[in-house]
């Protein structure tokens, strides 16, 4: 599965939201990653089939993580 970063939104000191693009099967991947890592597992993640989906769906985990930020300091 090749993926190419396209955004990260970084949320305190340890946590992160990344969107990434895969090309093989023409989908967005939006990955939380909480001190390093990714949650749901290796192959964690919501999979998206457009930009726009893939866009709010980052947003609200954005906003998911601001809600608990003990998780992230």
């Amino acid at each position: 599965m090749a993926l190419k970063k396209l955004h990260e939104t970084r949320v305190g000191a340890s946590c992160a939201v990344r969107i990434y693009r895969n090309s093989e099967f023409d989908e967005y991947v939006v990955k939380t990653v909480v001190n390093g890592k990714v949650q749901g597992g290796k192959d964690g993640g919501a999979f998206e089939s457009d930009k726009q989906a893939a866009r709010g769906t980052a947003a609200a985990q954005v906003r998911w993580l601001r809600k608990r930020m003990r998780l992230c300091q």
